[in-house]
């Protein structure tokens, strides 16, 4: 067991070294239940030769956060099961050449975003569940138009994006301004060309319509 721990932990340590972020993440952004067409985000080595379409701060700071909060944790689990985690631990310090201090910081606020965004993300669950409970044995009739999205759903975006921004305020005020822009620079180089933004179309008939709904049942 001691030494399959190991092994995993090299094999993280390798992929670190090679200089490829674990960025192992995939946000859908609540707009699938708030509009016709939505929009998500996630996390890809990009194409060659491909210039990807700026992201908001919220997504790509949300995405340093949950990234930040992962490596920690997964620092943790490397080190209980005997190997060494440090370099996962200290690979924002490393990378993006930060001091201590701002490392510290930097996993403080991370942690701390990702347990408010999550806590956002459990009402969002909750409302989910309460649209899904109007069809009964979680279907609805074919041809019958659905009920609107619950308008909760964009107030609680809404938040998460807020939360995200304060956190990155704070962030911000805490490395004082030429350090975050040193820091900024790292992630607009290291992690933005990872994550994509697409936005998705309902599928159509050939003549350009929208195809009649059938009964689904939810999973």
């Amino acid at each position: 067991m001691r030494s399959e721990s190991a092994n995993r932990g090299r094999n993280l340590n390798s992929k670190l070294r090679r200089g490829r972020p674990l960025l192992a993440f995939l946000v859908v952004v609540v707009g699938f239940l708030v509009a016709p067409r939505h929009t998500r985000s996630q996390t890809a080595a990009p194409k060659a030769g491909a210039t990807p379409a700026p992201v908001s701060q919220s997504i790509l700071y949300g995405q340093v956060f949950k990234h930040v909060a992962f490596l920690d944790n997964q620092a943790d689990l490397v080190d209980q099961r005997g190997g060494n985690g440090a370099e996962l631990r200290n690979y924002y310090q490393v990378h993006a050449t930060l001091a201590a201090t701002e490392a510290a910081l930097l996993k403080s606020t991370s942690h701390d975003a990702v347990t408010a965004v999550q806590a956002v993300d459990q009402q969002i669950k909750a409302v989910i569940v309460s649209y899904r409970a109007q069809f009964r044995n979680g279907k609805w009739p074919r041809n019958t138009p659905l009920p609107p999205p619950p308008p909760e759903l964009k107030t609680l975006q809404a938040t998460k994006d807020n939360i995200i921004q304060g956190h990155l305020t704070a962030l911000q005020a805490g490395f004082g301004s030429d350090r975050f822009q040193h820091f900024d620079g790292f992630v607009q180089t290291a992690i933005a060309p990872h994550i994509t933004v697409t936005t998705l179309a309902p599928p159509t008939l050939p003549g350009g319509t929208p195809p009649p709904l059938q009964p689904i049942q939810w999973k």
